[in-house]
């Protein structure tokens, strides 16, 4: 059981990185060489979309629980005396079919992002802004302050 827990743990820890954990550390400028370390992974594994990363992570759960199962690491039988024997059945095979559920929720979950919201062509590109782009944006904002002086030049002379 001490594998369901960890397993339990390593999913919270994943799904509250995905959800807050990224955005917040982002936000702050912290660990930018990580994130540029970092960004080329996400695109390449799971495009840079958040439920990309969870749909993956609940098939890699699963297939890990498939595994542990059969190793006997996760087992149900301390359980057992709590079920009523009318039950037992029933859950013995929710239990088994438990790790081909998880796999089908994340593949499911992975079709449905593929068809619904942004593109991931658009989700997948990278968050730093190319040389060219930052070099445009700043000539931009010159060319902005020098209108505006050019303006406030003309209401002082009364031409505005």
């Amino acid at each position: 059981m001490k594998w369901v827990f960890a397993l339990a743990v390593i999913t919270a820890l994943a799904m509250l990185w995905s959800l807050w954990g990224r955005d917040w550390l982002k936000s702050r400028g912290l660990a930018s060489g990580f994130f540029a370390w970092l960004e080329p992974v996400e695109i390449a594994l799971w495009k840079n979309s958040k439920t990309i990363f969870k749909a993956r992570f609940l098939m890699v759960l699963g297939f890990l629980s498939t595994i542990l199962t059969q190793a006997g690491a996760i087992d149900i039988t301390p359980l057992m005396p709590f079920v009523p024997d009318a039950w037992e059945p029933t859950l013995r095979v929710i239990w088994n079919m438990l790790p081909i559920i998880i796999v089908g929720v994340g593949w499911v979950d992975e079709q449905l992002r593929k068809e619904t919201t942004k593109p991931l062509e658009q989700v997948a590109l990278p968050e730093v802004k190319p040389t060219a782009v930052v070099v445009a944006e700043i000539k931009a904002e010159q060319a902005k302050a020098e209108l505006s002086a050019v303006i406030d030049e003309a209401k002082a002379e009364g031409k505005i």
